[in-house]
């Protein structure tokens, strides 16, 4: 079972609980509505510095935060998990073993979402949603 333990409320790979998250951006997006190509200089800086935060966790301790702070599990066969899937380059994809996630990163004026996947103790981010609209209509 993937589950860690009940102190932990999203599912991730339990091989790598207590390894350090490390973000990748390699299956970014290049759609410029959902990469940092379109990111302007205080979304850029409100990102890393989140990612920095996030970096000093391990997984088990990101994990464990409240969906408001922390990640938010993509459920089966919903948009937001078939869109992290087809950016996905992992070989887990094949083998049904996913973990997909976003989180939130909040500023002064606006809310925007980052998409991704748990490979080993790797974050890979495949979106970022700058207007906090993917598939909330």
């Amino acid at each position: 079972m993937c589950l860690i333990d009940d102190t932990t409320s999203k599912r991730i790979d339990f091989n790598y609980s207590d390894h350090g998250v490390v973000f990748s951006i390699r299956d970014c997006s290049l759609d410029g509505k959902y990469s940092f190509w379109k990111m302007d200089k205080k979304e850029a800086e409100r990102l890393i510095k989140r990612l920095g935060y996030f970096e000093n966790m391990t997984w088990r301790q990101f994990s464990a935060l409240p969906r408001e702070k922390g990640i938010t599990k993509e459920k089966k066969n919903t948009e937001s998990f078939e869109m992290i899937k087809n950016q996905d380059s992992s070989t887990k994809k094949i083998a049904g073993e996913t973990y997909y996630f976003h989180f939130r990163v909040s500023g002064t004026k606006k809310t925007f979402r980052v998409f991704g996947y748990q490979e080993r103790h790797f974050f890979c981010i495949t979106h970022i949603d700058r207007e906090g609209r993917i598939h909330h209509k």
